[in-house]
């Protein structure tokens, strides 16, 4: 894979920002802060770049795989079954790219269900961290509403037109999983999948 100019510049850029983060001894909050984001950038750019690579090589085994590879949706029994390979991001951290990166990855690979739902809908999120003791209204669901309506499988996530759950599970590997059902069948689900 051959670097564009724009990357290669923000590389050595994030390359110097870490060189002055390991070589400082006290660092404030904004800092730290306004390092992480920089660092977000720079590989949501790179993620970007990755894409229109793997858009333009001749074989499947050429291609650069990352995380947004293992973003999955299904449909079964008339429930879109969502996995995201990351935990959602807490609400202190949605300046990060992390909305951005589940909005769009979730936007892209419901693109198929479009218009699978026209009434009221259910979303049932279990998002799983290994941070043990975490809360889970610290954990920011907006992407999920937001990319459905993105790519048309709801038609709008207003009260009258969706509502949602959110549960939280304790997993080495941080990840989410997103339902999303015809209101109508909300309780007959909550009960398969509490008791299953």
């Amino acid at each position: 894979m051959i670097i564009n100019e724009k990357i290669y510049k923000q590389l050595k850029n994030l390359n110097k920002q870490v060189e002055n983060i390991l070589n400082s001894n006290s660092l404030t909050d904004e800092q730290i802060e306004s390092f992480l984001l920089n660092f977000e950038k720079a590989r949501y750019n790179i993620l970007a770049e990755i894409k229109e690579y793997n858009k333009n090589v001749e074989f499947e085994y050429e291609k650069i795989k990352n995380i947004d590879d293992n973003y999955k949706a299904e449909l079964k029994n008339n429930i879109l079954k969502i996995f995201v390979p990351e935990t959602l991001p807490s609400f202190k951290n949605v300046k990060t790219h992390t909305y951005k990166r589940i909005l769009l990855n979730v936007a892209e690979i419901t693109k198929e269900y479009k218009d699978l739902f026209s009434n009221g809908v259910f979303i049932y999120i279990k998002v799983y961290d290994k941070i043990q003791g975490w809360d889970i209204d610290n954990k920011y669901v907006k992407p999920i509403a937001d990319a459905l309506i993105s790519s048309g499988v709801i038609k709008d996530d207003n009260f009258s037109k969706m509502f949602y759950c959110a549960k939280g599970e304790i997993s080495e590997i941080p990840h989410t999983i997103i339902y999303v059902l015809d209101s109508k069948n909300m309780e007959q689900f909550l009960k398969k999948v509490e008791f299953n």
